[in-house]
């Protein structure tokens, strides 16, 4: 699978072929799963449209007001009040589809708009599939497809000791934050992006924010309020670092975890839970598996590569070399315990990773000194 184009170049490339152009394109194509950069691009044409005097019609499929035949109605129809006209629809994919092997009429009255040059059409769509036989065919005419996905939020894995302030997101606001001129350091921008979550038009917001004045309030309250990470809760636990546990659980039952998919958080401690315990779970039977190679004699790097554990989980890798197999089989049955009891419906929270990280941490073999 090709690599997915970085959104920002995405966005560097329409906002100049926009400015640089003296009429709309016959069609723009905007896809991919980060929102921001899709609305904005829709903004930014619709200026252009109103600049030289299109007439505008937006549909929206998710609207309860939405009618289908409103929108033939503007693709097959001649603007009322002006030469030409925009015809924006957002979330066009269940009406592109084939019904059979015919095609559907939102897909004709798009050919037929575009070949009549009655003037601009956008598709705007998380999932607007860029194989999908129209939009082939209009980037084939002049049209222009842009595809917004997430800016990464974590270094790359190969990346070593990689510093956290290198990534895509955190250089975007960055970016941002100079174009709204807003002082804002590295170190700042790491911390907004990590309270924040994977969330630009939230972000945005907080720039705003951050432009009116009380800079030290607005971190003081992120830092509080800050989304927590499995994986950190995973990585302590199986390091015995009971300081490390404790702040790490706090983080992600107070403030939730954030969603790849839409950048949110999630906050049900149900979900939280069964999340916390499907990283955990794996992560310690390969544990068991690998120490009871090492106590056959297998060096611990070895037993690690032989069960599938990655040369990028250096905690699990650690700790199968300082474990012997009966504390792994014993953290196993506290995480069983726990399960059981969460899938019979009793009460399980914060309270039971705390009491893990005692647990845990009174097994880890002493630290030589």
């Amino acid at each position: 699978m090709a690599k997915e184009a970085d959104p920002r170049a995405e966005w560097s490339g329409f906002e100049t072929a926009l400015r640089g152009s003296k009429s709309l394109a016959s069609a723009y194509l905007l896809r991919g799963a980060e929102r921001w950069f899709r609305d904005r691009a829709v903004d930014r044409v619709i200026e252009r449209a109103k600049a030289l005097d299109y007439e505008i019609c937006r549909h929206d499929t998710k609207d309860p007001e939405f009618r289908a035949q409103r929108l033939l109605d503007d693709l097959t129809s001649s603007a009322m009040f002006a030469s030409l006209r925009l015809v924006v629809v957002s979330e066009p994919e269940s009406l592109l589809k084939k019904s059979g092997s015919n095609e559907s009429a939102l897909t004709r009255a798009i050919r037929g708009f575009v070949a009549r040059k009655g003037g601009s059409v956008v598709l705007v769509a998380d999932g607007l599939r860029a194989d999908l036989a129209i939009v082939k065919e209009l980037v084939s005419q002049g049209g222009e497809l842009r595809s917004f996905r997430k800016l990464y939020e974590r270094p790359p894995p190969w990346a070593r000791n990689a510093d956290p302030r290198s990534t895509e997101l955190v250089e975007w606001l960055l970016a941002r934050a100079r174009e709204r001129e807003v002082k804002l350091s590295s170190d700042q921008a790491v911390v907004l992006a990590h309270a924040q979550g994977n969330d630009l038009a939230a972000l945005d917001d907080q720039l705003a924010a951050l432009s009116a004045g009380g800079a030290a309030e607005l971190f003081a309250r992120l830092s509080a309020t800050a989304a927590g990470s499995p994986g950190d809760v995973c990585d302590a636990l199986l390091a015995g670092e009971t300081p490390r546990t404790l702040q790490a659980v706090e983080t992600l039952f107070s403030g939730g975890m954030r969603r790849e998919k839409d950048g949110g958080r999630e906050t049900d401690q149900n979900a939280l839970v069964a999340i916390l315990l499907g990283y955990l779970r794996p992560k310690v039977r390969s544990g068991l598996a690998a120490a009871e190679l090492v106590k056959g004699g297998m060096q611990p790097e070895d037993a690690a590569g032989e069960v599938g554990v990655t040369a990028f989980d250096k905690t699990l890798r650690a700790a199968i070399g300082t474990r012997p197999p009966e504390q792994w089989r014993g953290m196993l049955d506290d995480l069983l315990e726990i399960e059981r009891r969460s899938r019979r419906g009793g009460e399980v929270d914060a309270a039971d990773f705390v009491r893990l990280a005692l647990r845990w941490s009174r097994r880890a073999p002493a630290r030589a000194r």
